[in-house]
């Protein structure tokens, strides 16, 4: 049983069970548990009528499922690694067959990274300069400002 049936199961049940009557469905239980473990696929297992059994059963077989066959979760963040090292490694096959090979798929790589650097390096210094200037004339102003 799982964690809300063992504590809610009494709470929600709509009738007062006697101990046999629940006897059998732990028994219904159990079989389904064994029937679970030993992969029988039928239903019919069972020739109960009472409803009750019958779902007790059917819970003892998926619990079994559930308890030999865990649900096994990856790591998100693994994927989006994996994902993006597939989308690389075709962007690299893209490259060398639109290249002609994979030597001048290379360089175009390195070509385009060169470029990206010499942008980033002047856009850095245009940064920095005109930081400079803005502090000069926020000095300016200071100056202008206590003066009068």
């Amino acid at each position: 049983m799982n964690f809300f049936q063992r504590t809610y199961q009494r709470t929600f049940q709509r009738t007062p069970v006697d101990d046999a009557a629940q006897a059998r469905r732990e028994a219904a239980y159990q079989r389904g548990r064994v029937d679970g473990r030993t992969d029988i696929n039928e239903r019919g297992l069972i020739n109960e009528h009472d409803a009750a059994m019958r779902n007790a059963y059917d819970r003892g077989r998926r619990d079994e499922r559930a308890r030999r066959h865990p649900r096994r979760r990856g790591s998100p963040v693994l994927a989006t690694v994996v994902v993006l090292a597939l989308c690389a490694g075709a962007f690299v096959v893209y490259l060398g067959v639109s290249q002609g090979s994979f030597t001048n798929g290379g360089q175009v790589v390195d070509q385009n990274l060169a470029n990206a650097k010499t942008q980033a390096q002047q856009a850095g210094r245009n940064v920095v300069g005109r930081a400079g200037d803005a502090l000069e004339n926020a000095g300016q102003t200071l100056k202008q400002k206590s003066a009068s």
